[in-house]
């Protein structure tokens, strides 16, 4: 009986290329979705121009829009016709006592008036996705409100974003026994709107995101922060980020890297309030940043 010829043994030298081969491949897939970077801009609703500056940016950005200012369903719907996603930036009480106005949740509310105002902050604004806080640094320490939100945000299919403007935050605890997808702030870009910090804080949230896997930066429509944004291109590719919608992230149980304070000012004011100048221009000892 003829035996056929066996197949011939790959060499050792052979074997080792063709590993090395899959191990580049591989390593090269790697380089190429090294992380996802969420980037949330904040404060829409009062500055038109900025707005719309904001809504127009190329590439996929979550857009935060404060209830009950005048712009704010406007730049909405702009935003998601551009293919933003639209969360509502709901104002919550801070150890400042800085004012709220119309939409404020505030420490000391009952469950009822608080989810009364919840709700009509959420119809305010259309395409809603998800909820952060703006400001919020007293009502996020408190674990009572914060069980009502997460609970009423999981009814409705939502998301939470902790923008982190406290240390002692209760926000993503609370959110995690209600079983609700969230995240928590990584980076702010533009807690100093100076043009240097603002690239720096953007470096920062990418190598975040490429050390992380993903991450979540929060920034302002100021003219430093949206300059940066709209040359962004480069730094993706240098560090191989890819810039995603907020509730691609969710749910995730990432470290953050800092808490700090949101110092963009409070902007929907109750009507009889005196109105307040442009929260977005700068003073005069600042012009040289626009």
């Amino acid at each position: 009986m003829a035996v056929s010829n066996p197949l011939p043994v790959p060499s050792l030298a052979h074997r080792l290329m063709r590993w090395l081969s899959m191990l580049v491949l591989a390593v090269s897939s790697l380089e190429l979705q090294a992380g996802q970077l969420a980037i949330i801009i904040d404060d829409i609703g009062y500055n038109l121009d900025a707005g719309r500056r904001a809504a127009d940016l190329s590439g996929d950005y979550t857009l935060a829009v404060l209830p009950f200012t005048p712009h704010g369903r406007e730049l909405a719907e702009r935003a998601y016709r551009r293919g933003k996603e639209i969360m509502l930036h709901a104002p919550m009480s801070n150890e400042q006592h800085l004012p709220l106005g119309k939409g404020g949740l505030e420490s000391g509310m009952s469950r009822e008036t608080f989810l009364q105002v919840l709700e009509r902050n959420l119809a305010d604004i259309p395409h809603v996705r998800g909820v952060n806080n703006h400001t919020g640094s007293q009502l996020t320490q408190e674990e009572e409100p914060m069980r009502w939100l997460m609970a009423e945000l999981k009814q409705r299919g939502l998301y939470f974003v902790d923008s982190r403007t406290t240390a002692k935050t209760r926000a993503q605890a609370m959110a995690e026994a209600a079983g609700l997808p969230n995240r928590k702030r990584d980076v702010f870009l533009d807690d100093r709107p100076e043009p240097a910090h603002v690239a720096s804080q953007l470096e920062l949230a990418m190598a975040t995101a490429r050390r992380q896997g993903s991450a979540v930066a929060i920034g302002h429509p100021y003219p430093s922060t949206l300059a940066a944004l709209e040359k962004i291109a480069p730094l993706l590719e240098k560090y191989a980020i890819t810039l995603v919608k907020a509730s691609l992230l969710m749910p995730s149980s990432r470290p953050s890297v800092n808490a700090g304070q949101c110092l963009a000012p409070p902007l929907s004011l109750w009507a009889e309030t005196p109105p307040l100048h442009d929260p977005f221009s700068l003073p005069p000892a600042l012009k040289w940043l626009e």
